[in-house]
């Protein structure tokens, strides 16, 4: 056992509820339920790998207390009735087999009841709300992600309106929340967490920017927390002491006029407490129409964006506070350190490896596979779609380990060292095949060597990789170039090609107006010329080999993160991009920071960007860098064309088949190791 993280992983409790450790899985909308709000196998399986995680708390996300009516989907978990109980009992014994602790987010979607407009219900608010306008970069989405995002309003049932609650519905809404935790302590759950975040409807009671009221329930601090102040009361007394009871509430509203502030959130927690709640939950909101709002409130980018007002709760309650919010165990253990929170609620870094707590209990940290904020996770959500996690393809299927083992051991040959190769190579090792890795240049790695440069987390996602196919029974050749001869004269079964794909040069994509005629143009058209050039490395000329005008062709994910690194080392950059929509392989609310964040660093941004808007140079050197990259299946015909007839099949996956993007050329992997 580790010392390194003596808080993070001591013992604790919130109310009646021990905790073996201060993790806490954070409550996230999965859409895992069975479409009539049940618990589904599927997500049971997504808890259960958390809790065998070695997770001190599980909780359920948005659990409803009402539904249909004032929920947001139909696989919104719910607990509304007696029916939904048995499943709840059965997921609680699935987790407390493992030692871990469940509870569920009860909640209300109230203007945020997405399923009331898809059939036309009222939604349930405090008072009208202003009319949503977003922002102009929300709308950089793909058409695919705008017809999943707005099927909610296109059923022919589609109505949006608004029941401004009454004192029936209000006093309703409070029985709503009572019955739901008494259901959960039937069900055998550990505690629920009372959701007056977020924009749903208790906290659109405590926003003065939603609650317009004159009455009871409006105006002042305490009558806008009266709600969930009577919520908690209700509670309490429908369960007694033998069940938790806590809420999580924010501690601002980001791009909303006259929203909730910290000293609102300090006052609201007091008050709480006061109603009996055993914990504080500290999170943040966001108006729906902006477009950064995610990543500065519930979800931010910035690292521990939301731990100083965890901290301003702790100076005033005598209750636990859990904090949340892009925290590294590192981090983390600082925070509870310091006395800023007592529990640390963790979302997407259980997403990516539900072994997080185990492995740092074990002294492991460099095994845990990390976060890398593509935001898939939320994305998903965003388009109605299933929770999900670029890192790891089976987040939402439960824990990647159990992989079965393989009846007809076989000898793979993987040629390619990149993520594809990486994950296909240790998932074949890991069933129980033999794997040869051959790469043929000096590191593995393939397009993530350039991420030490330009994005941190993917560099670490690198280091894993690496070291887990490091660690495998997997033997590596580096600098081995795999020809048909080579291959058949190797004792094997199948071949892996995941050599990636061609990086296509600029005069072949948009013609001779690209081609390198001007002397003062120098064209870097390979992953070794970037690679030179970022590291210092190899036959490059270093830093003079880039000019002062920078012109990126593609608009990705690594186009933008060149971009940003080309304009950190004070170059003029611009980047061109044929489509519409910049980094489409992010979840939006990653996509729409990275966009955001690139600008800021004054890099220019063209869409729909066409051959004849190449910039001007002046006389000055410019650089043209093409991230634009088709798929390349030239050795993998090759070898089909010699060694299938043999009876030894040829598989292609990642961007040599054309994936062309991280989360795919991972699933790629992961499907093809299962059918191995």
């Amino acid at each position: 056992m580790t010392d390194d993280f003596p808080n993070l992983l001591s013992a604790g409790s919130i109310g009646p509820m021990q905790l073996r450790n201060r993790i806490v899985m954070a409550p996230m909308g999965d859409r895992l339920a069975n479409d009539d709000g049940t618990v589904s196998d599927r997500q049971a399986n997504y808890l259960e790998a958390r809790a065998r995680g070695g997770a001190g708390l599980l909780l359920i996300g948005s659990v409803a207390v009402s539904y249909p009516s004032g929920a947001y989907a139909p696989c919104q978990t719910a607990i509304s009735e007696d029916r939904f109980v048995p499943g709840l009992a059965a997921l609680a014994d699935r987790v407390h087999a493992h030692g871990a602790r469940l509870a569920a987010q009860l909640v209300h979607d109230g203007a945020n009841s997405l399923f009331d407009i898809a059939e036309g219900r009222p939604m349930l608010v405090p008072s009208k709300p202003p009319r949503l306008r977003p922002d102009a970069l929300s709308a950089m989405v793909t058409p695919s992600e705008m017809a999943a995002m707005i099927r909610p309003f296109t059923t022919p049932t589609t109505a949006t309106s608004y029941r401004v609650a009454e004192a029936d519905d209000i006093a309703w809404l409070i029985d709503q929340f009572a019955s739901a935790a008494v259901r959960a302590r039937r069900a055998g759950l550990d505690g629920v967490e009372i959701h007056g975040g977020h924009g749903y409807v208790i906290d659109s009671f405590l926003s003065p920017a939603l609650n317009q009221r004159t009455d009871e329930w409006g105006g002042s601090v305490a009558n806008r927390a009266r709600l969930l102040c009577e919520v908690i009361a209700a509670v309490r007394g429908a369960v007694g002491d033998d069940l938790a009871v806590w809420c999580r509430i924010n501690a601002v509203e980001r791009y909303r006029d006259h929203g909730e502030t910290p000293d609102d959130l300090v006052e609201v927690a007091t008050l709480a407490e006061e109603a009996g709640a055993d914990a504080i939950h500290v999170s943040a909101a966001t108006d729906a129409g902006a477009a950064l709002g995610v990543t500065e409130a519930h979800t931010p980018h910035e690292p521990a964006l939301l731990v100083p007002f965890a901290r301003l709760v702790s100076a005033r309650v005598d209750i636990p506070v859990i904090t949340v919010g892009r925290l590294e165990p590192e981090v983390a253990e600082a925070a509870l350190a310091a006395g800023d929170a007592d529990f640390v609620a963790m979302g997407r870094k259980l997403l990516a490896e539900p072994d997080l707590p185990n492995l740092l209990a074990a002294g492991r940290i460099d095994d845990v596979r990390p976060c890398i904020y593509q935001y898939r996770c939320i994305g998903n959500i965003f388009l109605n779609e299933p929770v999900g996690c670029v890192a790891n393809p089976a987040t939402a299927d439960g824990d990647e380990p159990r992989l079965p083992a393989t009846d007809s051991p076989k000898q793979v040959l993987v040629v390619g060292g990149g993520p594809a190769g990486l994950e296909v190579a240790r998932l074949l090792a890991q069933r129980g095949h033999g794997v040869v890795l051959a790469e043929a240049g000096p590191r593995l790695g393939g397009t993530l060597t350039l991420a030490a440069a330009t994005d941190e987390p993917l560099e670490r996602f690198r280091r894993w990789q690496i070291r887990q196919i490091e660690q495998a029974p997997v033997e590596i050749m580096l600098g081995t170039a795999i020809t048909p001869l080579i291959a058949a004269g190797l004792e094997i079964d199948e071949i892996v090609v995941a050599t990636g794909g061609r990086w296509l040069p600029p005069d072949e994509i948009a013609g001779d107006r690209w081609a390198d005629a001007d002397p003062s143009t120098f064209t870097l058209r390979t992953i070794a010329d970037l690679s030179s050039w970022v590291f210092g490395d190899g036959d490059g000329d270093g830093d003079e080999a880039v000019g002062h005008d920078v012109v990126i062709l593609g608009g990705g994910k690594i186009g933008l993160s060149l971009a940003g690194l080309c304009a950190r080392r004070g170059r003029s950059v611009t980047v061109l991009e044929p489509g519409e929509v910049l980094a489409p392989e992010l979840g939006p609310p990653g996509r729409f920071r990275l966009v955001h964040d690139t600008e800021q660093l004054g890099v220019r941004l063209i869409t729909g960007a066409a051959a004849s808007e190449r910039p001007d140079a002046e006389g000055r050197h410019q650089t043209v860098i093409s991230t634009m990259c088709g798929p390349d299946r030239s050795l993998a015909d090759e070898l089909a064309d010699l060694l299938a007839p043999l009876g030894r099949p040829v598989h292609v996956i990642g961007d040599a088949a054309g994936t062309g993007r991280l989360e795919a050329a991972l699933a790629d992997a992961r499907r093809l190791a299962q059918s191995i």
